[in-house]
């Protein structure tokens, strides 16, 4: 067999386990914008950053794995791919065929190239996942990024990094601290580089801690509150 079939076997088991269909009505058609995807209204016109033209988009509440974000399910359960508990996140919802992946359509049918039923597909969509993923505190930053600060353990404090799809990224050129009163205690790349890590010492429950943070150079330097009540747990 060749390398050709092999892979388009595994596309196609891998496309069958995370392309869960619907179960109920189709959710109704929004707008978004194909350059500015945070852009989405009820009706077509353009779009207010780039005045492009609106397309259309179904979005749909669904439940999925913080940690295996391709899986897609309808109701309450446990992911199958690493058993942690699944969360509710927004993502859209097309239509495309199990032979050709290029077609995309917002309504179920059949293929313009080889007849097949189409079958759902699922995407990402920006901020529409804003759950912690390490049982912290979850923030939107001003530049349309995340951060997520857990307190695992006595003086230790832990910083994450996402996207606008919240996915787990460290910029270059980011820097970030703890500030407690005049004194500054920067973060660092945790083994493995997943986080950044920082120790104060001497610092009780309830906590409270400021952090700044600088996604990029030319970018200004944002601060984040931070208040724990109890020592962060990783959702199992």
């Amino acid at each position: 067999m060749s390398s050709n079939a092999v892979n388009r076997r595994q596309f196609l088991a891998a496309f069958a386990a995370l392309a869960v269909p619907p179960t109920g009505p189709l959710p109704p058609v929004s707008w978004t914008c194909p350059m500015h995807p945070e852009v989405v209204d009820d009706q077509s016109g353009a779009c207010p950053i780039c005045r492009m033209a609106l397309t259309p988009v179904r979005l749909e509440l669904v439940w999925s794995c913080q940690l295996h974000l391709d899986v897609t399910e309808h109701r309450a359960g446990r992911c199958r791919i690493c058993g942690r508990q699944l969360v509710k996140i927004i993502k859209a919802l097309s239509f495309t065929c199990p032979a050709h992946p290029k077609i995309n359509e917002i309504n179920p049918g059949r293929c313009p190239i080889d007849h097949r039923t189409l079958v759902a597909r699922y995407a990402l969509r920006p901020h529409g996942d804003h759950n912690p993923k390490h049982g912290g505190s979850f923030i939107m930053a001003p530049n349309n990024w995340h951060v997520e600060a857990t307190h695992p353990s006595p003086s230790q404090f832990r910083l994450y990094v996402y996207d606008e799809y919240s996915r787990p990224f460290i910029p270059r050129g980011f820097t970030s601290r703890i500030v407690v009163g005049e004194s500054s205690i920067p973060f660092n790349p945790a083994a493995g580089g997943a986080f950044l890590d920082a120790h104060v010492p001497h610092l009780a429950l309830p906590a409270t801690i400021v952090v700044r943070a600088r996604f990029e150079e030319q970018q200004p330097e944002y601060r984040f509150d931070f208040q724990f009540y109890d020592y962060s747990k990783e959702p199992k």
